[in-house]
C-alpha cells in the first residue's frame, strides 16, 4: 500500500474520518511534516479499540482510542522487530484517561454501532502478549 504522506501527496483524502477521537483525519493537515516520519503503522479502527481496551484490562485506566493506536502499533513494532531479531525499546505513551471513554472505546454499543469488532483484534494482542508471536487479522504471523 502506498501512503499519501510517503510520496509528498498532500491534496490526498480518504473521503471517511477515523472513528477513533483525536486522530485519522480524512485527509492531510497543512502543518504535517512528513520529513519528521521515521515509520507510519496503518491500525484499523477496531484495532484501536482493542488497544484501548487492553491497557484498560492491565492498569484500570479507561484510555481513549487513540492510545489504543498507539499500542497496536508499539506491539506490532515490537513483533516485527523480534521477526528480524532486531534488538531495541519500544515506548508508547498514553495520550489520556477518563470516565468519558467509557461511554465509547469501552462500551460495546458504541463499537457495535460503529460497525466495529474487536475481538479479533483483542485476540491478537492476547495472543503477542502471552506467547510473543504476532498474528493479525489479514496478516501472516511474526515473531
Amino acid at each position: 500500500m502506498t501512503l499519501a504522506w510517503a510520496t509528498g501527496a498532500g491534496d490526498y483524502a480518504t473521503g471517511m474520518p477515523s472513528r477513533i477521537e483525536g486522530i485519522g483525519r480524512p485527509r492531510m493537515e497543512p502543518g504535517f511534516l512528513p520529513s519528521l516520519v521515521d515509520l507510519m503503522v496503518p491500525v484499523p479502527d477496531a484495532a484501536s479499540v482493542a488497544g484501548a481496551r487492553a491497557v484498560r484490562a492491565v492498569t484500570g485506566l479507561p484510555v481513549g482510542g487513540s492510545t489504543g493506536t498507539c499500542l497496536w502499533g508499539a506491539l506490532r513494532l515490537a513483533a516485527r522487530m523480534r521477526g528480524e531479531g532486531a534488538a531495541g525499546a519500544v515506548v508508547a505513551l498514553i495520550g489520556d484517561a477518563g470516565e468519558r471513554h467509557l461511554r465509547t472505546v469501552h462500551d460495546d454499543g458504541w463499537a457495535a454501532g460503529k460497525g466495529l469488532d474487536p475481538a479479533p483484534y483483542a485476540a491478537t494482542i492476547d495472543r503477542f502478549l502471552d506467547t510473543g508471536r504476532w498474528t493479525a487479522p489479514g496478516e501472516r504471523g511474526e515473531g
